[in-house]
């Protein structure tokens, strides 16, 4: 069942700059909105101020064992939704979900493909994936980030889920990559970030685990963290890897 939304935020991703909205300028500007609290699954959307468009993604959950499970930009690239479920045993406290959108003034296509697990999604010749996306059929994701040199989105689910992938793919000046280092841990949660260097300004996150849950894929003002979660079935704490990526630029 959908929430309520309850709050919506507006900021400009720069240290440097004036907090304002300004499609004029070629600052990256994230709006985000959060859910009404609930123990059920809840979707809630954000949209990029007028003159702007969505470059990069981002969605959060709060509590335990809820795992977000679809992030999709809309088609013509003004809006974010992110959906969210308890997954496993579940939890009766109530939580929220927080969506995120980083959004800048361009001509930026959304190219989107689907398959069975893993999904790659290719940006067209000259272009380079600014930011990516993904979504399953209502299982928890284990990577969403970008294609190492750029050129598209991976995302990945496990067993046999149906997954896609979203890249939004375009231009804009001195694009890189940062992050792609896992890191192993012994703990039932952990979260690694990912930082932006010198002038560059952060445009969009990504994240992955391995053999564990994604919860959140979060930009911020000086990069991305990716946070995820991993339990045996006595609840115990395992050994998993997490990844976290950031797409920067001058």
């Amino acid at each position: 069942m959908n929430a309520k939304v309850m709050s919506t935020a507006l900021f400009v991703l720069s240290l440097t700059s004036p907090a304002v909205a300004n499609a004029a300028t070629d600052e990256v500007v994230q709006v985000q909105n959060t859910s009404a609290a609930s123990s059920a699954a809840k979707t809630v959307s954000v949209s990029c101020p007028s003159g702007t468009k969505v470059v990069g993604t981002g969605g959060s959950v709060t509590g335990e064992r809820t795992t977000i499970t679809r992030v999709r930009p809309s088609a013509d690239l003004t809006s974010v939704e992110v959906t969210a479920v308890e997954h496993g045993a579940g939890t009766v406290q109530s939580w929220t979900v927080k969506v995120r959108a980083n959004c800048a003034p361009g001509d930026f296509t959304l190219v989107s493909k689907s398959g069975t697990k893993n999904a790659e999604a290719t940006c067209p010749d000259g272009e380079k994936s600014l930011g990516v996306a993904g979504e399953t059929d209502g299982v928890h994701l284990t990577r969403s980030a970008p294609k190492s040199n750029l050129k598209g989105a991976l995302v990945e689910a496990p067993d046999s889920a149906t997954v896609t992938a979203h890249a939004i793919c375009g231009t804009r000046p001195g694009l890189v990559l940062r992050g792609g280092t896992s890191s192993v841990v012994m703990t039932k949660t952990a979260t690694k970030s990912v930082a932006c260097q010198g002038t560059e300004q952060p445009v969009s996150a990504g994240g992955a685990v391995g053999g564990a849950v994604i919860d959140d894929v979060v930009p911020d003002s000086t990069g991305a963290s990716v946070t995820g979660e991993a339990a045996s079935a006595q609840g115990q704490a395992i050994r998993w890897s997490i990844t976290p990526y950031v797409v920067c630029s001058q």
